[in-house]
């Protein structure tokens, strides 16, 4: 029992040193701009999915999100986001086998005043899908789906443009 336990300790230091010494470490809070301290996330054309992911992320013991415009330090703007698709490739009867999904957001970020931190920004991801006619719910459910975790995508990308944002200005870490 005793020569399991320290193999097991061994694996476990040989791990942890080689995590280490590869430069892996847990990412802590997001360097956001200090001017996001308190934020308003303005969504004239955004989907709620993306609203709601980025509020989660938002919320950080740095940063908050508001639902009062006035009260904010700063203001995501969600300026437009549209989703949509197309056909990639037709069968030689001219039905088609391969989809393209793709969602589209366009946003900026101003500090109180007007004073703009990021100038507006257009963000694009595809997803393409392979279309069986004799399926049509499930691919309507596989774009559905695939929808989704483009939103959550999105929803990361956005925060590592206002990092990289945060880190240009100085943010503290």
């Amino acid at each position: 029992m005793r020569s399991v336990n320290t193999g097991v300790f061994w694996a476990a230091m040989t791990l942890c040193l080689s995590l280490a010494g590869c430069g892996f470490h847990l990412s802590g809070a997001p360097q956001l701009p200090a001017a996001m301290k308190l934020t308003y996330i303005s969504a004239l054309g955004g989907d709620a999915e993306l609203i709601r992911e980025l509020r989660r992320n938002l919320n950080t013991p740095v940063t908050a999100v508001t639902e009062h415009a006035a009260t904010a330090t700063a203001t995501l703007n969600i300026l437009h986001s549209q989703r949509y698709q197309r056909v990639l490739s037709v069968s030689n009867t001219g039905q088609p086998v391969e989809y393209q999904v793709a969602y589209q957001v366009q946003f900026s970020l101003t500090a109180g005043g007007g004073r703009v931190l990021i100038s507006p920004q257009t963000l694009t991801l595809t997803q393409d899908y392979a279309y069986d006619v004799a399926n049509v719910i499930g691919d309507t459910e596989q774009a559905n789906v695939l929808y989704a975790a483009m939103e959550r995508n999105m929803a990361q990308l956005i925060m590592f443009r206002l990092e990289a944002a945060g880190r240009a200005m100085g943010a503290p870490k």
